[in-house]
């Protein structure tokens, strides 16, 4: 067994890679959530091109919305895909991607009130994102929070700065404003500061049940953490002997996302050494995922989104081959030539 085995529930013996094929012509990739059981990412190609993706039956098949070419994706759950496309100027619209069982029907959820809207994320069977109002030259339109529920229009979710919805369940809605943790019960509900003391940088990234999943910053470094309902809940999952964590999913649970030893490379540029891990709700729970991909292809690896139906869990993401130039010098860089879309799965015990 890789890693720590402080996570339980799990059989060891059942963890499977899999390293998802990508379409023609396209290099690298990453799985960002899943729909109808099935891996929804993103595939990129030369000269910067991106093309939303999903993996029905493992097989990657390009995402599309009639009359838009440029096309991204958020957290994928349940049966719905969030998205938006991007025109010409770099204006947004958001759509959403809806499974019946058989194929994706896509949903244009855009609201031309406003500039620009991106839909984030999903849960039982509702989208939420963003959108920036319309605004008079030389004026600043604050961002709101967008909930868009079966084809109306959608609900608006204001505060005193910008908010970013970033999760839902389909009655609770979490994410940030203005760069604090926020969870509203519901939409029609008062927002509740998440923001934890001393740490006024964070935002919630996920929901499962009654607790919280996002991140919050201790001395301009990312700490993966946990909230149940109130900013003195707020526990610091990041394991011993890392310097930086985000969790950006979970369920039943467990959370998943990447741990990194050292914040920034000696030059201060944002590192690449990451490793994609399983959490159990404690700094002492963790399962290194890094360690189960193909050593001679992977040495970096980020978890984005994790599921569970019936007794099987799936957990994606994003495996990568970094690479490190004048290590442990000023002049200290790290690149990353390779990254390919990736599924963990393994069997729960009875």
């Amino acid at each position: 067994m890789a890693g720590k085995p402080g996570v339980s529930g799990i059989d060891p013996e059942s963890w499977r890679v899999t390293i998802l094929s990508l379409p023609k012509r396209f290099t690298r990739g990453t799985a960002l959530g899943f729909c109808g059981g099935h891996a929804v990412g993103r595939a990129e190609g030369g000269r910067g091109k991106t093309v939303a993706c999903w993996w029905p039956g493992g097989e990657p098949e390009l995402l599309t919305v009639k009359g838009q070419n440029v096309l991204g994706v958020g957290n994928a759950r349940g049966d719905t895909i969030p998205g938006q496309w991007t025109n010409a100027s770099g204006a947004m619209g958001a759509v959403a991607w809806r499974f019946d069982g058989k194929r994706l029907v896509a949903a244009e959820l855009h609201d031309r009130s406003y500039e620009s809207t991106w839909a984030i994320a999903a849960g039982n069977g509702v989208a939420v994102g963003t959108g920036r109002p319309n605004a008079k030259k030389g004026e600043y339109a604050r961002k709101v929070g967008l909930v868009w529920r079966d084809g109306a229009k959608p609900m608006v979710v204001a505060a005193a700065g910008d908010v970013s919805l970033m999760a839902t369940d389909g009655e609770q809605l979490a994410g940030s404003i203005h760069g604090r943790a926020s969870l509203w019960p519901s939409a029609a509900a008062a927002v509740i500061d998440l923001a934890p003391g001393k740490m006024p940088m964070s935002e919630v990234q996920a929901l499962d049940g009654q607790l919280q999943i996002g991140v919050a910053w201790k001395d301009f470094c990312a700490r993966a953490g946990i909230w149940r309902g109130k900013a003195a809940s707020f526990q610091d999952i990041t394991p011993k002997g890392f310097q930086t964590a985000r969790a950006f999913d979970g369920t039943e649970g467990y959370q998943v996302g990447f741990v990194r030893k050292k914040d920034t490379t000696r030059n201060g540029s944002t590192g690449d050494d990451n490793r994609a891990v399983l959490w159990q709700g404690a700094p002492d729970k963790w399962f290194d995922l890094n360690a189960l991909l193909p050593a001679k292809t992977y040495n970096s690896s980020v978890a984005w989104a994790i599921e569970i139906r019936g007794d099987v869990m799936q957990i994606c993401g994003e495996s990568r081959r970094y690479e490190m130039s004048h290590p442990g010098t000023p002049q200290e860089a790290h690149a990353v030539p390779v990254a390919h879309p990736v599924v963990w799965t393994a069997s729960l015990k009875n």
